[in-house]
């Protein structure tokens, strides 16, 4: 498995983002009562769409397409939408301590003091323990206290736990990502020579 990188111009034209749970529902044929069981495993979608362009633009693109081969190798994207906190998000946040598993992360290393260091709906990346980029969004609002921690009550759940003081990265946070089908590396062109180019990925991990 190789990590490839994508073009850093030009920006995508539209993009979905999407987090996809996993649970289990079983709803009995007798009286239609509902029991739902949560499972480990949430993982991030993403849809990508890039504006028109030409072929000496879009040639970056064709090849790392191409280099992804299918499933094969992976990539790192986020939500392109979202790619600066509206927090505060200033220091140099920290995990603080290891072991650390749920859907809250006790961090530091954040200005301290600081009310809205981050905001619910900002994300938050992080190589966890198995050396993956795992992306995570914050559901509330969190301050800093004046000693620079914060606990940070995140989604998905935290899988596997990353390092004590291992780097949090609060822009451009990306999660690693495959394509979501090996038939995703397509391209079309119009008459006057502009590529249009879209694909989607899942994200992976170990």
């Amino acid at each position: 498995m190789t990590l490839i990188t994508l073009p850093a111009t030009p920006g995508y034209q539209t993009s979905s983002f999407s987090l996809m749970t996993n649970t289990q529902r079983f709803v009995s044929p007798l009286d239609g009562t509902s029991q739902t069981r949560e499972l480990p495993g949430a993982k991030w979608r993403g849809s990508y769409t890039l504006p028109p362009m030409p072929r000496a633009t879009a040639a970056p693109w064709l090849a790392a397409l191409a280099k992804l081969r299918g499933g094969a190798n992976r990539f790192k994207e986020g939500d392109p939408d979202c790619r600066t906190a509206r927090g505060v998000a200033t220091g140099t946040p920290l995990v603080n301590g290891a072991a650390q598993t749920g859907a809250s992360l006790i961090t530091d290393g954040w200005t301290a003091g600081q009310t809205g260091i981050l905001l619910a709906g900002d994300y938050i990346e992080f190589t966890n323990g198995n050396g993956n980029a795992a992306l995570h969004l914050v559901v509330a609002d969190a301050n800093s206290d004046g000693s620079g921690n914060a606990t940070l009550a995140i989604e998905p759940p935290i899988r596997t736990a990353p390092a004590d003081n291992a780097a949090i990265v609060v822009t451009a946070p990306k999660c690693e990502m495959a394509l979501i089908d090996d038939e995703q590396a397509v391209w079309q062109a119009d008459q006057t020579g502009l590529f249009s180019i879209s694909f989607s990925g899942i994200e992976v991990f170990t």
